[in-house]
Order: C-alpha cells, then structure tokens, then sequence
C-alpha cells in the first residue's frame, strides 16, 4: 500500500475514534469520583440514537447533539439513582443498562434505520490543511475531534490542578475521609455519574 492510503487509514481512525474519546473522559471522571460504570455503552447507545432521531427529524445536528446529551444524561441519573440512592450493586446495574440501552436504541431507532443525515464539515485550515501527508492528518477534522482533544487536555488539568478536582479525587478514593471533612460525597458522585452520561 502507498502511503496516501495509510493517511487515508490514520485519519479515518481518528475520526472514528473521536466518540470513544468523549465516552472515556466521562467515564474517567465518574471512575475519578469511586464509582464504576458499567453501562457507558447502553448511555451512548441511547444518546446516539436520540441525537440521530432529533438530527434527522429538526435537520440540526447541534440540535441533535444536544439531543444526545440529554439522553445519555437521563440514562446516567437513572445509574446514579440506582447505585448511589438505592445502593444497587454497580457492576449488576452497569451491565444491566448496557443491556436496556442497547434493546430501547434498536426498538426506538427501528424507523430511523437508513435515513441519511448531512455530518459536519471538516474545517479548512488555511495553509495547513493543504499541507502534504500533515495536512489530511492533523488539519482535516470537524470541530467536535479537536473539541476531543482539548476536553482531554483541559479535563487533565482539572483533575491535577483544581479543588473542584481535588474534591473529586479526594471523594474518589477516600469517601469516609472525604464525608468527615464535610464533602458532600453522594452529590459529588451524583454530579460526576451526570458528566459521564453527557
């Protein structure tokens, strides 16, 4: 193969990769706040396919997006009542909602299958995107993977550098520690669980 098809390749995965990307930084937080959810897949299932219904039906994919959020929000706050309110085991409950989501995207979604949707256009760049070999791999993208890459950059900040996430960390990994100092654990957790279904 030459090499205009393992840019071609590199780029791809980047693109595709860019949801797994948003999933992991949710689940980084929620794993950060000492609760281990299982159920990521079912909650992207779900909010992928509220977002794709709201996108196809209203024709706006920043509706559709937000659409996406909400869902996999609700789906979240229904694990973090779950487990964090009715002290449900997390790994039963995880695997359980992985199972819902995936059964309600595929009964739900049944009349979307097969109707296109116009995507997002991948910014121009001027100079750089012309660029060979360097320009189809970094400078080629929609707004939503470079959005990816600076969560990530700003999330490790967060975590390392400020109280909102040593109050996270610190509910994480010592919650009776945390809650003798007066942090409200659950709240803390219920919050954490709601950005990861986001």
């Amino acid at each position: 193969m030459n090499l205009a098809v393992w840019v071609t390749i590199a780029a791809s995965a980047v693109g595709a990769a860019t949801p797994l990307i948003f999933a992991s930084l949710g689940e980084l937080v929620v794993e950060r706040a000492g609760v281990l959810n299982l159920g990521v897949e079912g909650m992207m299932l779900i909010g992928a396919m509220s977002g794709f219904a709201v996108g196809v039906s209203t024709g706006s994919l920043w509706l559709g997006y937000l659409a996406a959020a909400l869902g996999g929000s609700l789906i979240a706050l229904l694990f973090g009542v779950l487990t964090l309110s009715l002290q449900t085991n997390q790994v039963a409950t995880g695997l359980a909602l992985t199972l819902f989501g995936v059964g309600l995207s595929a009964f739900a979604g049944r009349a979307f299958v097969g109707l296109p949707i116009r995507p997002l256009q991948p910014l121009h760049i001027p100079g750089l995107s012309e660029l060979p070999i360097i320009g189809p791999l970094l400078f080629h993208y929609d707004a939503l993977v470079y959005l990816s890459l600076l969560l990530c950059a700003l999330l490790a900040w967060a975590l390392k550098h400020t109280r909102v996430g040593l109050r996270l960390r610190a509910v994480g990994e010592s919650p009776a520690m945390a809650h003798a100092l007066g942090e409200p654990v659950t709240r803390i957790r219920y919050f954490a669980v709601l950005f990861g279904g986001r």
